[in-house]
């Protein structure tokens, strides 16, 4: 399996600031090594958000330009974000922010 370092990076404007978690989900294999179940991948928990503010998770392979992933709102302060397989993601390394989107009418 490819290994992509991965980065987290925390910007907000606010004191209550979501953060972000990346979570790794290796694929199960039974004991004579053959995969079974759900592809290996990550997926995202966002933590202390305002609730109905929309927030962007963006992934960036130099820091100057940021590219979108998703957006993300929620009714409550967390939220996981949906599941992204290695061949969804980019092949180098890069790295992964939250930003504050805009406020949901």
């Amino acid at each position: 399996m490819k290994k992509i370092i991965l980065f987290l990076l925390f910007f907000s404007v606010s004191l209550n600031a979501a953060s972000l978690k990346i979570i790794n989900v290796k694929q199960k294999t039974l004991s004579n090594g053959r995969a079974y179940g759900l592809e290996g991948g990550i997926y995202f928990e966002v933590k202390d958000a305002e609730p109905l503010i929309m927030y962007k998770i963006q992934y960036s392979k130099d820091l100057k330009n940021w590219t979108d992933l998703v957006q993300v709102t929620t009714w409550y302060n967390s939220i996981t974000s949906p599941y992204y397989t290695w061949d969804k993601l980019p092949k180098d390394k890069c790295f992964f922010r939250i930003i504050r989107g805009y406020v949901s009418p």
